[in-house]
Parts: structure tokens; sequence; C-alpha cells
């Protein structure tokens, strides 16, 4: 059986100051859009944005803050202001959840989206789906689209003086992505008819991990300095594009597992949604499903990685207790989570609570 479905691939453009490109790379959605973005990430991304419009013939009729939390009903908020303005298109500014707020928006709109990150944190700005959250805070669902915005501009001069907890937060989850596609595709025989594209995808996800072990202190430290270096380039485009085509190109089971499964659980802990980065969860995540998986030294290796970058590797250091009772939901939330539907063998409860035992004293 052959697969129908159309894999749209993404435009993308890295490079430093590239918002001047914006008017030629755009003017064929049209004249005119209205920006969605974080407050911050504007104050920062629309006074370039605005200096290449000059003289261009295109228009920004309105640029407004997406509330904080991606949200369906700050999408439809948003999409409610924006629909009697009439623009072309719409444009995404900032960090992950900024621009998948806007990817909702234009979709209750029909309208073509560009993606402009402000930040290096995850590979939303060239994906097809919105993390949707709860309007108390936790993770609530996934919002698929037909496809990735139809442009992805980045400035890596703006995204390099962004705090660098945020591209550490990004290399974090861009590393979960290689092991996680790898073992939930672990049995499964990909390259032939429908499962090709998903085996490119998950053979491509080896550039989201040895390019960030190699550079990622380099880059990290290039970032700190506020210096859009050669070696935050390159992690920058594994975060990027390296992960943005394993979502777009991999079957959505191969796209998360336990990592990400973690990071939802500990979400459920309200300080832990207040206090910590979404990457960061993440990559502790890792760190489990590397213990429970039985691959210890890769996990001790990746631990040492981890703490060079600063990135918490332990409950203690997140102020979560180490007591079966108290992680009650978490380890629920871990195990019957919607990214636990397609892994190599079944996952428990203690399974999960005794690989975090293990990991808390690698």
């Amino acid at each position: 059986m052959y697969t129908t479905d159309i894999i749209t691939l993404p435009r993308f453009c890295f490079g430093r100051g590239t918002y001047a490109r914006f008017p030629a790379l755009c003017r064929s959605l049209g004249s005119t859009f209205a920006v969605v973005g974080g407050v911050t990430a504007m104050e920062k991304g629309l006074p370039p944005l605005t200096a290449a419009l000059d003289g261009s013939g295109m228009t920004m009729l309105a640029a407004l803050p997406y509330g904080g939390a991606c949200t369906q009903s700050a999408m439809r908020r948003l999409a409610d202001q924006i629909a009697p303005l009439s623009p072309t298109f719409i444009v995404g500014m900032g960090g992950g959840k900024a621009i998948d707020t806007a990817k909702g928006v234009a979709s209750l709109l029909d309208l073509p989206l560009v993606s402009l990150p402000t930040l290096v944190s995850n590979c939303a700005p060239i994906t097809a789906l919105s993390v949707v959250y709860r309007e108390d805070g936790p993770f609530d669902r996934f919002l698929f689209y037909d496809a990735p915005p139809a442009l992805t501009l980045v400035d890596l001069e703006i995204a390099a003086n962004a705090p660098a907890k945020y591209f550490r937060a990004g290399m974090g989850d861009t590393l979960a992505k290689h092991l996680e596609s790898t073992f939930s595709a672990r049995g499964d025989v990909l390259g032939v008819s429908m499962d090709h594209m998903s085996a490119i995808g998950v053979a491509l996800s080896s550039t989201c991990y040895g390019p960030i072990l190699q550079y990622g202190r380099q880059a990290l430290d290039e970032v700190r300095r506020h210096e859009a270096g050669p070696a935050m380039e390159i992690c920058a485009r594994s975060i990027i594009v390296s992960a943005g085509l394993v979502s777009l190109m991999a079957n959505d089971d191969y796209n998360c597992a336990l990592a990400h499964a973690v990071c939802y659980g500990l979400q459920l802990f309200a300080h832990i949604e207040e206090n910590c980065l979404h990457g960061d969860l993440v990559a502790y995540g890792a760190l489990v499903q590397l213990v429970l998986d039985g691959r210890t030294e890769q996990a001790r290796e990746l631990r040492d990685f981890l703490r060079t970058l600063g990135t918490p590797v332990t409950l203690e250091q997140m102020n979560v207790p180490l007591d079966r009772q108290a992680l009650r939901a978490t380890l629920q939330e871990a195990t019957t989570g919607p990214d636990m539907a397609h892994i190599p063998y079944p996952i428990t409860p203690d399974m999960v609570f005794d690989a975090m035992l293990t990991v808390e004293t690698l």
C-alpha cells in the first residue's frame, strides 16, 4: 500500500541581518500582514523588520502579544482581533509558544504564516504542529496542520542576543529528538512504501545529536557573549532545521517517546511549569529514557555534557521530591501520555521511577 499523504518541506533562510530580505522573500504572500509574538521578542524584532519595510510597499497592520501561553482560547482571541484587518498573511515572532500560537491563528484565518524566531529554543519555527497547553498551565494536546510555515527567517544576531538559557534548552530538546526517534522506531521495518519518509526522518535525527555534542559547549559560550559565531550557527541549524525536518518527515509515532513524556509529567508540578524550560525537562527525560533502556554509559556521557551547559540533571536540582507517591501523577503521565503511543516494549510507572533513582546517582 502506498501513501497519498503530501509532505511539504519548509522554506527557510538563516543568516545575519536577514530581516532585510523579508519584503523580497514574502512578496508572493501579499502586501499586508499582522504580527503575533512575544512582548520582548517584538521589542527586539520589530525595529529591524519595520526598517526593512520602508519603501517596500508592504504594510504591517498590527503587532499583537500572544499572551504568554499557547492555548486554543488565545488563538481564537487573536484571530477575532485580526480578522477585521484582512491581512494576506500572518507573522509569528518569538519563541516556540509564540510561533505555535501564530500557527493556530493563521490556521483559523486560513492564511499563510511566516515565522521569525527571535531565539533558538526548539524546532517550532518550521514544524506543522502546535503544542497546546491548558489554561491552567499543563500540556493539553497537539494541533496538526497540513503544511509548515510558508517561510522561516532566522536572524542569528537577534537570536544570539536572547538569554542563553533558551539556547541551552533548545540543545537539550534537540538531543532528545534523536534518542526518541531511534527508540520509538526500534523493531519497525522502515524504508519501503509509505515508511520511506519515516526512514529518512529517523536517519536524519543523527544530525540532532552529534553536532550538538561536538559544538554545543562552544555554541553556548558564543551565545553568552552575544556572538552569532560558527558553533552557534551549526547548533542553531540542528535545533531548528534538523529537528524540524525529522518532525515533518517521520511519522508521528517516531517523533517523541519517554523523554517528552517525562517532561509533560514533571510539568504537572506548578513550580516546574513556572520555573523550568521545556528543553531542559526533555533533556532530563532523555537521561531517564537511556537509563531505563539499559544504556547507562551513554546516559552518563550525556549527563556530563548537560552539566557543562548548566542543565539540571537531577530531580533534586529541580526541587522535585524523589518520592514515589509525590511523583504518582508524573509517572502516570509519563507512561500513558500521547508520546508513549508507539514504543518498542511496555513501560510501567515503576520502571520510570527506578530509572529516575538511577539518574540521581549517575
